[in-house]
């Protein structure tokens, strides 16, 4: 961590709630006002997952609904809500209430059958993975409704007051370390989790049982700790960072990835049917064309097929320069490729793009291929007269970015929700079934199989939608050395020549895409008519791993020439449209460089992406390159913004860029309370995009 830097000595004003400001002219309410369409069309909508159908004390069967995310307009924080599944319904019950005064962050909600932890059964609900100030500090907490429970529990010390909703909210853990990637077994016998609580260094495996778990614990106030046994330790080399992935049929083996860096992971099998669980298993690939230390393991799942209980499915970039899903028996040591290209490789399908998100369920499987920051679906039968055939689902929307969750929790593999997001919408919820579209799969132009579908919208989940949205252009530009960079282009409609704001995605292994921006985006294009570009410089995802390492370590300022690449290609290529000499730089997060003083927990993990600072050589370089030392060449007007808690980069860094840079021009610097590596209090949002429109107006536009 970097050495601290006392801003005690700043002058602030507190011109909104959660907010420290210094040097920050007072923002007008027309700003405000003229966001607030901007603002309620970005408070989109999305689903966390299908419920499982429990049976309350009666035995009477109670349908499971789909959890939704969505902050209301009076809220300061996202809550939690349940709908009903069928479309047709306008229903939705508002289930959390709580605010417990800051950007929390609930990263995870994780149905569950049941546990019987403290000696009564307390059916459905969930695990929840949250942080209490926008640190990243997760601790995990039991969400439950009495309905469900044999028993009323009095008021656990600890339970966070969630008045008038319908749950409640129990800690589990009692810490300042880490917990998160949750996973159930198929059993709901067993659950996994990650977390740096045995030395707070190393991240680990842990496992501990939802029923029959004999905790001792008793249906009183007392708080409950939560007990699980430690099955992947650390291996004393480095720092060891370990995640569960998926447990088998008949939990007799647990996956878990050991991550390396962005780029590098490995796949590991752990017995854990035995008291005495042995070190984790290597689980290597064969046929491999990639260097294992050039690869990378996700979406990992076990089969759901009683017949094949240690089949396992993941994407991987081990056989080529993609991500694409392949199946490995952990008994025959055997792979079959289901999406793989290569001249060599034999696969159900080819797919010459990067795997987004794969689902295995108990009768197909469900996954997004990303094609240049658009989403397409596909689906795999593995039953039936379609069984092992790749099906394409051409959705009939406007397209963007996709995501989907599946019912096979319920037994309907088939029923999807999809959580849509685009030019148009921030996100809205609909509903897709699989099923009755195989009667009718078509083939392409080259044999390739494909359903026509048409998506049912759950109105109640829909944001509003502002009355002017420009679509996005995917556009191509020459770097330095000849390389083709893709980027995501917003023009202004109506205007001639506008001016421009070039927006760097973080990261950096992240991507522009045609998801929905920020409220200011929108407020850009149709109110100031600026226009809006989000270069995928070289080091971004979505590309393959070549594209991606390409600004690994002493590579570094190659990213920053592509930047020069396109100021240039405004200038030369696109005079007709934009103005070279108003162009406005943003960024977040990676976009600061401000890699160098990141917290010890993740500097592990980016050691292969930043390069290692113990090699005085690489030191060397990463310090001539880091913003702080170059600060003094900053020479236009800088508005910075940052989260007091962020654990990734300190805020610390923030004030020492701040403290160089108004030494030489004007600078202002938001410092936000509560919220940490991005910003989630309705407070905080709607005031730092309202000083961002007034900077821009004040140095971008009145040139």
């Amino acid at each position: 961590m970097a050495t601290p830097v006392d801003y005690g000595d700043l002058e602030f004003t507190r011109p909104a709630k959660q907010i420290k400001a210094v040097n920050l002219p007072a923002v007008p309410q027309r700003i405000f006002d003229g966001m607030k369409q901007y603002e309620d069309a970005a408070r989109g909508f999305a689903t966390l997952g299908f419920e499982r159908t429990a049976k309350d004390t009666n035995g009477k069967e109670i349908l499971g609904g789909i959890i939704v995310a969505h902050r209301p307009a009076d809220a300061q924080v996202t809550q939690l809500y349940r709908m009903p599944t069928d479309p047709s319904s306008t229903e939705m019950s508002r289930l959390t209430y709580f605010d417990i005064g800051s950007g929390r962050t609930i990263s995870t909600f994780r149905e569950i059958l049941e546990d019987d932890w403290r000696g009564v059964r307390r059916r459905g609900g969930a695990i929840m993975v949250m942080d209490l100030n926008g640190n990243e500090h997760f601790q995990l907490w039991r969400y439950w409704e009495d309905s469900l429970a044999d028993q009323v529990l009095p008021k656990v010390q600890g339970e966070l007051d969630n008045a008038p909703g319908l749950g409640r909210i129990e800690r589990l853990t009692y810490d300042d370390y880490r917990y998160g990637s949750i996973v159930m077994s198929q059993t709901n016998n067993l659950m996994a989790f990650a977390s740096n609580k045995e030395n707070n260094k190393d991240t680990l495996v842990y496992v501990t049982r939802l029923v029959d778990s004999n905790t001792g614990a008793k249906a009183d106030a007392s708080p409950f700790i939560l007990p699980s046994r430690l099955v992947a330790p650390s291996t004393g080399e480095g720092t060891t960072m370990y995640s569960p992935q998926s447990f088998s049929l008949d939990d007799k083996y647990l996956l878990i990835r050991r991550q390396y860096g962005s780029s590098y992971n490995a796949l590991y099998a752990v017995d854990i049917s035995e008291k005495q669980v042995l070190p984790p298993k290597l689980i290597e690939f064969p046929g491999a064309t990639e260097k294992a230390e050039d690869s990378t393991f996700y979406d990992v799942a076990f089969s759901h097929n009683v017949n094949l209980p240690h089949l396992i499915y993941c994407a991987t970039n081990g056989y080529g320069d993609f991500a694409s899903i392949v199946t490995y028996d952990l008994d025959t040591a055997s792979v079959t490729h289901i999406t793989t290209s290569g001249a060599a490789i034999q696969a159900i399908r080819s797919i010459l793009w990067e795997i987004e998100d794969l689902k295995v369920a108990s009768d197909n499987i469900v996954f997004t291929v990303n094609v240049e920051g658009w989403t397409s679906l596909f689906f795999m039968p593995l039953s039936g007269s379609h069984k092992n055939t790749v099906i394409e689902v051409k959705v009939a929307w406007e397209r963007g970015w996709l995501t989907f969750q599946t019912n096979d929790l319920n037994d309907k593999p088939y029923e999807l929700t999809l959580h849509l997001t685009s030019y148009h919408s921030r996100g809205r919820i609909t509903y897709l079934d699989l099923l009755p579209l195989l009667n009718n799969v078509k083939k392409d132009e080259n044999g390739n199989a494909y359903v026509l579908a048409s998506v049912l919208p759950y109105v109640q989940a829909a944001p509003p939608t502002v009355a002017h949205e420009v679509p996005p252009t995917l556009i191509r530009y020459k770097s330095f050395d000849g390389l083709e960079v893709p980027a995501i282009y917003y023009r202004p409609a109506g205007q001639s020549v506008a001016p421009v704001i070039i927006h760097i995605h973080g990261g950096p292994e992240s991507q522009a895409t045609a998801n929905y921006r920020t409220p200011t985006h929108s407020y850009l294009l149709n109110e100031l008519k600026i226009a809006v570009i989000y270069p995928n410089v070289r080091g971004s995802s979505g590309y393959g791993k070549k594209y991606m390492a390409a600004d690994d370590v002493l590579k570094r300022e190659d990213s920053v020439k592509d930047i020069g690449a396109l100021l240039d290609h405004i200038a030369s290529n696109m005079q007709n449209e934009l103005d070279s000499s108003r162009i406005a730089v943003a960024g977040g997060s990676y976009g600061g460089y401000m890699s160098l003083n990141t917290a010890a927990v993740r500097r592990a993990a980016r050691r292969r992406e930043y390069g290692d600072e113990t090699i005085p050589e690489i030191r060397e370089f990463l310090d001539r390159i880091s913003p702080i030392n170059n600060a003094s060449k900053i020479t236009i007007p800088l508005l910075i913004t940052h989260g007091e808690n962020d654990t990734r980069v300190t805020v610390h860094e923030a004030v020492s860029m701040y403290k160089v840079v108004s030494k030489n021009v004007h600078t202002e610097l938001i410092i936000c309370e509560m919220e940490g590596h991005g910003y989630k209090q309705k407070s905080v949002i709607e005031f730092t995009n309202a000083a961002d429109i007034l900077f821009l107006e004040r140095y971008l536009l009145s040139k």
